[in-house]
């Protein structure tokens, strides 16, 4: 975005007039808060760089039109130069501006946040932790301009205090501090402004419906269950038979023609019994899948169009030694997940030179055993992790979590904005697992089968929540809402909106 302003500002654009626009856009999002114009109070609280430059036009304009407006500057006035102090000039004249020191908000319909920009970085302190603090106490909808003050820019983590806002105006594009991390939550209602910034060549994206409807492949009157693909899927162990059979019912409830599961003798009794639809294969006598698996395996594999592992593998040197030959002697594309992710801890060099695609599917604690890093790392840049993961590893890398981040080894990334807390349930990763895998037998390639399964995963869990009534969503829940999901997801609709 910087790069992208500097282009707009060299090309003839005077960054006052960029200010103007974005002030006036804040302006129309505080009315709407507001509920009005006339007999409403708005106070703006700013800074003293190009954010508060912003929150200067609103105020100015907000006045304009009929509010009756206080604007309190954080820091000495003094400091406020370039555009930012020209608008400070212009709006002096019709609002009153008065230092903050420590005053309190007054009653008022809207709180203009204008403090900090995106390029705040660590922790308010003294009169900024005060105003902020008294944002949230006010007891007004808050409008933020371009993301909340105390939030990261960059990252999305929050380190100190930070405004709670009821909606954020962003410039031109949204930045990853309120797409991803604690920002996320902080934003509100995100609100896109187009101020005349082209922003060419992102890396970043935010997975929309219409993205996702575009991929999802269609069955055609002469599908057969061959054309829709063939999901192989390798898991489970003694005592943990569940993982898979959430994942073989998403990878048939996504669409999948065929699912196949190489299981241990208990395992593929269990899922007899429960899985009709599914077939299954003994492919050793022990409790656990070991590198003899793939051998008894191998006529599915060669049927197969994608290939799943981990849900219910267990952990241990009989899983570590067929991770090894999977990664191996098998081309097809593939999702790896759960314990197939755990046994490659420390292993992460035979992910290397795979011919097809992989898939990782790890939540943080899994990435971070992968990266050898905290948990803590990987959360305050849930994106850099996700993109380091990618490259180190040749894959796509699905880091899961509020606002699921899926990066590709280019350095992309899409954020998912789908599903909440009532996917935070034991088993609903394994679902996952099978959407993607499905998506993968399908055809699709791997960076978009991740996000398009991500996305649909997450509506799941809302059709899910929404037939339940209430907390207590089962991973089963998701995998049977999966079809219903699918179909919301493809649904004509009027005009653009985002998810």
């Amino acid at each position: 975005m910087r790069a992208a302003d500097e282009a707009t500002i060299s090309s003839g654009v005077p960054s006052a007039i960029l200010m103007d626009r974005a002030g006036r856009a804040v302006a129309r999002a505080a009315i709407r808060e507001a509920g009005g114009r006339y007999g409403r109070r708005a106070e703006v609280v700013c800074g003293l760089g190009n954010n508060g430059g912003d929150g200067f036009v609103a105020a100015r304009e907000l006045a304009r039109v009929g509010l009756s407006v206080r604007c309190l500057v954080v820091g000495d006035v003094a400091g406020v130069s370039g555009a930012a102090g020209e608008h400070l000039r212009r709006a002096a004249k019709v609002v009153e501006i008065l230092p903050w020191n420590n005053v309190e908000l007054g009653r008022c319909d809207v709180i203009v946040d204008a403090l900090f920009g995106t390029g705040f970085r660590g922790r308010a302190e003294g009169d900024a932790a005060q105003a902020i603090a008294a944002m949230n106490e006010g007891g007004a909808p808050v409008v933020a301009v371009d993301i909340p003050s105390g939030v990261s820019g960059a990252t999305g983590a929050v380190e100190g205090p930070a405004v709670t806002a009821g909606a954020t105006v962003v410039m031109a594009a949204e930045k990853l501090g309120t797409a991803i991390g604690a920002g996320s939550s902080l934003a509100g209602r995100v609100e896109i402004a187009d101020i005349g910034i082209a922003v060419p060549g992102s890396q970043a994206g935010m997975v929309e419906r219409d993205d996702v409807a575009r991929c999802l492949p269609r069955r055609s009157a002469d599908s057969h269950k061959r054309s829709q693909g063939a999901v192989a899927l390798l898991g489970g162990s003694a005592g943990m038979s569940g993982a898979v059979k959430l994942a073989a019912r998403s990878a048939v409830r996504m669409g999948a023609g065929y699912c196949t599961v190489g299981a241990t003798p208990s395992v593929e009794a269990a899922l007899s019994a429960v899985l009709p639809e599914v077939l299954s294969t003994v492919v050793t006598e022990r409790d656990v899948l070991g590198a003899e698996a793939l051998g008894h395996f191998a006529e599915v594999i060669e049927r197969a169009t994608a290939l799943a592992i981990g849900p219910g593998l267990g952990t241990g040197p009989d899983q570590r030694s067929l991770m090894t030959s999977v990664l191996d002697r098998v081309e097809l594309p593939m999702v790896i997940d759960a314990d197939g992710l755990n046994v490659l801890a420390g292993h992460t060099d035979d992910l290397a030179g795979r011919p097809t695609s992989t898939v990782l599917t790890p939540h943080p604690a899994e990435l971070a055993r992968l990266l050898d890093l905290s948990v803590p790392e990987v959360q305050a840049d849930r994106a850099a992790a996700a993109r380091a993961a990618a490259e180190r590893f040749g894959c796509v890398v699905v880091l899961k979590g509020n606002r699921s981040v899926i990066a590709e080894e280019s350095g992309r990334i899409a954020v998912n904005p789908t599903g909440g807390p009532e996917l935070a349930s034991a088993g609903t990763g394994d679902v996952l697992t099978g959407a993607v895998a499905a998506l993968l037998a399908a055809g699709l390639p791997p960076f978009e089968a991740a996000w398009c399964a991500v996305y649909v995963h997450g509506v799941a869990g809302a059709e899910a929540a929404r037939r339940v009534g209430g907390p207590g969503v089962l991973a089963w829940d998701v995998a049977e809402a999966l079809p219903e999901a699918i179909t919301q997801t493809l649904r004509p609709r009027m005009g653009r909106e985002r998810a």
